[in-house]
């Protein structure tokens, strides 16, 4: 095994296969592959498709499975298969983003080291009023995957300090449990001058408003109607600012009809889910990204805004807490604070300025912290440098 060169292997399924390296958890391995790639290391991902985003990455495709993707029993088919080639290849590691990978991987015996990075865990989700989302049955099947990853896999990366806690209470050891956040791409996010006259069309009242946008699934756990009370509740007026929902889900018709019930359709608007190619035009047209989460492992979307020199005003949950530093790069408040929030929502409407002189400190945060080349050095160095000398120092000792 080379120091300098190591040869490693990415398990991606989560994504539509269409859209290989844009969707589910698919654009994390992605990033991360590219970066690997960039400093001198070999790639392999194996997937449920055949296009490859970079010719430096060799991509094996793993049929999809004749009960498809999006059930259980489809996911195991997959992954059974994703294991099986895992052992014909002579990887240094395996990275899997997810804990339903890991835990077949470890199952069928790989004798590969597997490191996992993922989002969040569903004993941490749980634990949260609202938080889970999931059916009852899948749930149970995340509870058995995230507690064998977490004893068999020789990394858990955790992406923020409370998840770190999460995943040493579910089982792994402290010290094989590295903190290191996720990264944003940085050719992909970026702040984009002229974006509200680009936007313009989509702007409601034209650009010259204070604007919010909140980008994700709308979903009980997010905290939407709490930031639709909040809106409601705020004592100024509030005509001289705009609120764009971007995404879709369950909870779309029910916050509709709350929006409507308020008399704010003209100031909050629900959006179909964009590219992001266009997201980034709408980051930068922000004044500020809302994240009213009632529970966040690490928001994405957060990196992404403030990759882009937008400010970020979310309740302080894992990883939002981690990064956001009042009045530094954007605003916190306690998870279903309706009044605190709706006083932040004044305060920067009524000051818009107190947002936009935040910009540049939220852009500078970024780049010294969130960029993938940064991540992506310290997973080598912290996570599969120190892994592997430990191996050959076991290995060296017997």
């Amino acid at each position: 095994m080379s120091i300098d060169k190591l040869k490693i292997g990415f398990i991606d399924y989560v994504l539509d296969p269409q859209r290989p390296g844009r969707s589910g958890l698919s654009d994390i391995v992605w990033d991360m592959a590219e970066n690997l790639t960039d400093l001198g290391h070999q790639v392999h991902i194996l997937g449920p498709y055949s296009e490859t985003l970079n010719p430096k990455v060799s991509v094996h495709r793993i049929p999809i499975p004749p009960m498809g993707l999006r059930n259980v029993v489809g996911n195991i088919w997959l992954l059974r298969r994703a294991a099986k080639m895992v052992r014909t290849f002579n990887f240094d590691v395996v990275h899997v983003p997810e804990y339903m990978s890991s835990a077949v991987c470890v199952l069928s015996r790989c004798s590969v080291p597997i490191v996992l990075t993922v989002p969040g865990n569903i004993y941490h989700r749980l634990s949260v009023p609202n938080g889970s989302g999931y059916e009852w049955h899948y749930a149970q099947v995340l509870k058995v995957a995230a507690k064998i990853s977490a004893k068999k896999c020789r990394r858990v990366i955790a992406i923020s300090q409370e998840m770190k806690m999460w995943w040493e209470k579910t089982g792994s050891l402290p010290e094989r449990t590295p903190y290191i956040p996720l990264g944003v791409n940085h050719e992909r996010f970026y702040f984009v001058d002229h974006s509200r006259q680009i936007l313009k069309d989509k702007l409601l009242g034209g650009g010259d408003s204070v604007i919010f946008i909140y980008v994700g699934r709308l979903s009980t756990e997010k905290g939407l109607m709490d930031l639709v009370d909040a809106v409601a509740s705020i004592k100024a007026p509030v005509s001289s600012a705009r609120f764009y929902l971007i995404g879709d889900g369950p909870l779309r018709d029910q916050l509709q009809k709350k929006i409507t019930d308020y008399g704010l359709t003209s100031i909050i608007t629900i959006c179909a889910w964009v590219q992001q190619d266009t997201l980034r035009l709408w980051y930068s047209a922000a004044d500020a990204l809302i994240l009213p989460s009632f529970t966040e492992g690490m928001s994405r979307t957060m990196g992404e805004a403030l990759a882009c020199g937008t400010p970020v005003i979310g309740t302080d949950v894992a990883g939002i807490s981690d990064h956001i530093r009042n009045g530094a790069n954007g605003f916190k408040y306690k998870v279903g604070d309706i009044d605190g929030l709706a006083r932040i929502l004044q305060q920067v409407i009524q000051s818009p300025d107190s947002l936009r002189n935040l910009r540049k400190s939220a852009l500078t945060y970024f780049r010294e912290t969130l960029m993938w080349p940064t991540i992506t050095r310290r997973i080598v160095e912290e996570v599969y440098l120190s892994m592997l000398n430990e191996s050959d120092n076991v290995r060296n000792s017997i």
